[in-house]
């Protein structure tokens, strides 16, 4: 998968430009760029080896050793002044990325809730904290039960089924807590459902799969507002410890084979997949 992750497509310029011009501000186009190789090339890196990657503009918060995310300053002017106005840190943004984007090949866009940060590690800084839906550029992450396993499983299997898959978050900040975030993006929400559309626009998805209904009504809206884009897509319960009630009841199967992480994602998976076939 090392060779497949955000491999060179026409989503290799397009989205760090997106992400630049809508969310962190066009002065961080370079820095999103280096962000990007940077994660390409820690791939398969242990947090040892990270310490390596590191540069004096994409480093670590207070130096921690046992993350891959790194901080950059925000300067959206929108953004930079909300943040100052709300005087809050853990500031999550996760850049999207993306797995085996060809020419012809089928795209399944997943789309998550929202990059959750701690504020017990993250709560003094003012800079958004950079890493990718699910964490899944970080080896050690993905390889954990509770961190990036099942939706790491996922893909491998929507993968060698012979699709593209780009992951992204519906709303795209998060901001120190589930309340302050929340509130926050209910007053963002227009904002984050055109940012939403654009991305759409540039992957131009196959399919669109909402992980949590909070990333399902943002599409709900996408889609609404924009019946031109003829979007098809399914919400599916998100993939977290916190939804294993209603994965199962979505997937009763799990009571009898247990909801382990590959017994999860392949029920996924196999439901993804019949979506597609159905829509081709």
């Amino acid at each position: 998968m090392e060779n497949l992750f955000c491999n060179k497509c026409n989503l290799s310029e397009k989205i760090p430009q997106l992400i630049a011009e809508e969310v962190l501000g066009a002065e961080n186009l370079s820095l999103l760029k280096e962000r990007y190789q940077q994660m390409k090339e820690g791939y398969n890196f242990s947090y040892e080896q990270w310490q390596g990657l590191f540069t004096e503009n994409l480093k670590p918060f207070r130096g921690y050793a046992d993350t891959t995310g790194i901080m950059m300053s925000v300067k959206h002017p929108k953004f930079k002044t909300d943040f100052e106005q709300l005087g809050k840190g853990a500031i999550g943004v996760d850049l999207p990325t993306w797995f085996n984007i060809q020419s012809s090949n089928p795209r399944i866009m997943l789309i998550a809730q929202d990059p959750l940060r701690s504020n017990k590690w993250y709560g003094e800084c003012q800079d958004a904290i950079l890493s990718s839906p699910f964490g899944l550029h970080d080896a050690t992450h993905r390889a954990h039960t509770k961190g990036g396993k099942m939706v790491y499983e996922l893909i491998n299997r929507l993968v060698s089924a012979g699709n593209g898959v780009y992951l992204t978050d519906a709303r795209k900040y998060f901001v120190y807590d589930h309340k302050t975030s929340d509130r926050y993006a209910n007053t963002q929400k227009a904002v984050y459902v055109d940012i939403l559309k654009k991305e759409i626009g540039s992957v131009k998805p196959t399919l669109c799969v909402c992980l949590g209904n909070r990333a399902g009504s943002i599409m709900y809206d996408v889609a609404t507002e924009n019946p031109e884009l003829l979007i098809s897509c399914i919400t599916l319960p998100h993939l977290s410890g916190a939804a294993r009630g209603a994965i199962v009841k979505r997937y009763p199967l799990l009571l009898e084979r247990k909801a382990t992480a590959t017994n999860i994602a392949e029920q996924y998976a196999n439901e993804i997949i019949g979506c597609l076939t159905t829509n081709s």
